[in-house]
């Protein structure tokens, strides 16, 4: 389990949709502070948790020089409804990139709300470093501390460590959001 230590961004400035510009801070703020905090001195391949973490993971691969990106998508729901297990779409990337060490691997996604999709992928990527821009902290969601979101507890076997840039109760809303999202939420957009 790698463990990261990113600092939050001000609890104050938080709200439910961020916007491309808001995105890209978060993004480069996490790369400045990842290959400091994660103990990795150099990445050897980024890879992205689709659909959600596609724009976040090139963000950060581009501002870390990383030049392979690759994808992996898990299904949490059937439809509209959540599924017991998370599941595999198509093929994922093996547990290694081009240097052949595994913990050289950066799996990245945009938000992490239950924890499942990045427990799930700790199965497959067990010595990777995680990291989301926006922790969704609460009852029965991952823990903040110190910049890090705790998924799962602290006995568990599965539990991920995360970096984090941002942390908030609220549901937030991306530039990339879909429509319908959005009409919830009562916003019409970035």
């Amino acid at each position: 389990m790698c463990n990261l230590l990113v600092s939050f961004a001000s609890m104050a400035t938080i709200t439910s949709e961020l916007a491309w510009h808001d995105v890209e801070g978060l993004a480069t703020e996490l790369a400045t502070k990842l290959p400091v905090v994660s103990g990795v001195a150099e990445f050897d391949r980024v890879v992205a948790v689709a659909r959600g973490g596609l724009i976040p993971a090139a963000l950060v691969a581009g501002a870390l020089g990383v030049k392979r990106v690759e994808t992996v998508q898990v299904a949490l729901y059937d439809g509209s409804a959540k599924a017991p297990v998370p599941r595999m779409l198509g093929a994922a990337p093996p547990a290694t990139g081009p240097s052949g060490a595994p913990e050289r691997t950066l799996v990245i996604d945009e938000m992490v709300d239950s924890g499942a999709t990045l427990r799930f992928l700790q199965g497959l990527y067990p010595q990777a470093s995680y990291a989301v821009l926006v922790a969704r902290i609460g009852d029965e969601r991952p823990q903040a501390e110190e910049g890090l979101a705790r998924i799962g507890d602290a006995e568990s076997a599965h539990g991920v460590w995360a970096a984090a840039t941002l942390a908030t109760e609220r549901w937030i809303l991306f530039p990339w959001s879909p429509a319908e999202d959005r009409a919830v939420s009562g916003s019409d957009g970035a």
